[in-house]
């Protein structure tokens, strides 16, 4: 190739990529990102039942990549009730706006062999609500966390177990 082809190949090729640059979507650049901007729970006991109810609200916003499937979204629980789990329901689910939504619910689980004060003990160690599992359109599987101040989003794999 002579000087002059190869400049002529060199311009097409760097006006092919600034065409691709401009034509890509700018949503495929945006990160994945979700906020649990809040999350309220309280404690009903059943003595008769050896059961405690616990009831949560939690408030979430998640970017637009995310195109989450409103109805695989559940709560994520602390695995001290995970294991004494008796029951789970959905009451609302809300959303608030785009990518905003409310959620609210009921878990019963089995404290027969957990004093009130074990109970306690185990609130003040583990958040008893510490956010959301759900997926999106395509079938991703996601966990939402609230750490402290931070959300984090984690990808689960199928090799994952939940």
């Amino acid at each position: 190739m002579n000087a002059e082809k190869c400049k002529g190949f060199i311009l097409l090729c760097l006006i092919a990529i600034m065409l691709v640059g401009c034509t890509s979507n700018p949503q495929d650049n945006e990160p994945l990102e979700v906020d649990i901007y809040e999350i309220t729970s309280s404690m009903e006991e059943n003595e008769e039942l050896n059961q405690q109810s616990l009831f949560y609200e939690i408030h979430m916003n998640y970017s637009d990549r995310l195109e989450m499937d409103n109805e695989t979204v559940e709560p994520l629980i602390a695995g001290w009730i995970e294991e004494r789990l008796i029951e789970q329901e959905i009451s609302d689910f809300e959303e608030l706006d785009d990518n905003k939504f409310r959620i609210k619910g009921k878990i019963t689980f089995n404290s027969k062999e957990l004093s009130q004060e074990e109970i306690i003990q185990l609130l003040e160690q583990d958040a008893s609500i510490q956010g959301v599992y759900f997926q999106t359109a395509d079938g991703t599987k996601y966990q939402a966390a609230k750490v402290g101040t931070v959300s984090e989003l984690i990808e689960i794999k199928e090799t994952d177990v939940k």
